[in-house]
């Protein structure tokens, strides 16, 4: 029961810090389009792409992990019948 809690603990606190990164963008499109500025404007453009950047980067990371993984998983299961056999 302790390990459901604290599971579930852990799933909360990540989708709240996803939000919370979904949200820095948004408020920056937000800002980009509300300024008044070009100039601002443009800055505020390439503080968006950096930050849509770093966040490509860090989901590609993830998912190449996610593939190295999957190679290291045997594909068949480990058969004890066979090792008690006599050949």
């Amino acid at each position: 029961m302790r390990c459901f809690k604290i599971i579930g603990i852990l799933v909360l606190f990540l989708n709240i810090s996803y939000a919370t990164q979904a949200n820095e963008v948004d408020k920056l499109l937000e800002k980009a389009s509300h300024s008044s500025t070009p100039e601002e404007k443009k800055e505020l453009i390439e503080k968006l792409k950096k930050q849509l950047a770093y966040k490509n980067k860090k989901t590609q990371e993830q998912a190449d992990a996610i593939i190295e993984a999957k190679k290291k998983v045997p594909k068949r299961f480990y058969n004890d019948s066979l090792q008690n056999k006599d050949f």
